[in-house]
């Protein structure tokens, strides 16, 4: 059984007559005869009775029926679903980014995205947060968001697009010690308690580019997943942390917490979104990519 035949069996019931069908399907009454008896010798039964001078289904031929209005919808939906994926007006943008913290920026940033393409479903991966970029070439991502660039990354198989630039800073309470500091330099980490996101170290810039390199170990390292609760433990004065300038900024303004940038040695970070290197990339992915540009976090 196939397409054609489902759609002869629809539309036959619906005009009652192969000549009212031929006009619809622009097909010839001679080439549906052959078709209806392509279908009635498959099953070796009838699909329609003539009762008064019209074409009646059978119980067979409303079997069939029951399968074409399933199928044949579906597969006009498909057709319309696929249309729009290629036009870029419909689709499932999947994201992650290597950072939690950016998780605080999205929402804000697809809302405005959302205004213009409202067909566009948005899926957040956050398991691929700790690795975007082979999620990417799984086919599980669309768009991943990163600041780290390694040896591998010069392959044709990623596209880096540039976003923005950022700095890392040290958020001390303003009764810190630290405090009055105007740069705090590697070796002020040895005696304090270091607040941190919960991640491996080989995967946080304050170790990799900082502390190990200058061979120095906090007194004590917490890790916490939320941001909220590590700017909580620092503004009770529990200990100092370590991030973004524009992630802590909302937590600057209470005078409570004081940002520190890094001596010699600065945090300083350049983000990307990175793409599969293809030019089958749908429309909708590209204008969130540019609508990154244009929004910038730092």
């Amino acid at each position: 059984m196939e397409i054609r035949h489902l759609r002869l069996i629809k539309t036959v019931s619906e005009e009652g007559s192969l000549t009212g069908a031929g006009k619809r399907l622009f097909l010839s009454q001679s080439a549906l005869s052959h078709q209806l008896r392509e279908l009635e010798t498959q099953f070796e039964t009838p699909m329609f009775q003539r009762l008064n001078k019209k074409m009646v289904l059978t119980q067979a031929g409303r079997r069939v029926l029951q399968a074409a209005e399933h199928v044949l919808c579906e597969l006009e939906k498909t057709e319309n679903d696929v249309r729009q994926y290629v036009s870029g007006d419909a689709g499932t943008l999947r994201i992650s980014t290597e950072c939690y913290t950016v998780y605080h920026w999205l929402p804000a940033l697809l809302k405005s995205y959302h205004k213009t393409f409202k067909n566009i479903n948005i899926d957040i991966v956050a398991e691929g947060t700790r690795h975007p970029k082979q999620y990417l070439l799984e086919g599980k991502l669309d768009v991943a968001i990163v600041s780290c660039l390694t040896e591998q990354d010069d392959s044709n198989t990623l596209k880096y697009t540039r976003l923005f630039n950022d700095e890392l800073m040290v958020i001390v309470n303003a009764e810190h010690a630290l405090a009055g500091k105007a740069k705090i330099s590697a070796q002020d980490f040895s005696k304090e308690h270091l607040i941190c996101y919960t991640a491996p170290m080989e995967v946080l810039d304050i170790f990799q580019r900082v502390l190990i390199p200058y061979g120095v170990t906090p007194a004590r390292v917490s890790k916490i997943q939320l941001t909220e609760a590590i700017i909580e433990m620092v503004a009770a004065n529990i200990g100092i942390t370590v991030m973004a300038q524009w992630a802590a900024k909302p937590y600057l303004k209470s005078r409570k917490l004081v940002a520190i940038p890094l001596e010699a040695e600065r945090l300083r970070r350049t983000w990307y979104a990175v793409t599969v290197n293809n030019d089958s990339m749908p429309k909708y992915v590209q204008c969130f990519i540019d609508h990154m540009q244009k929004h910038p976090i730092a």
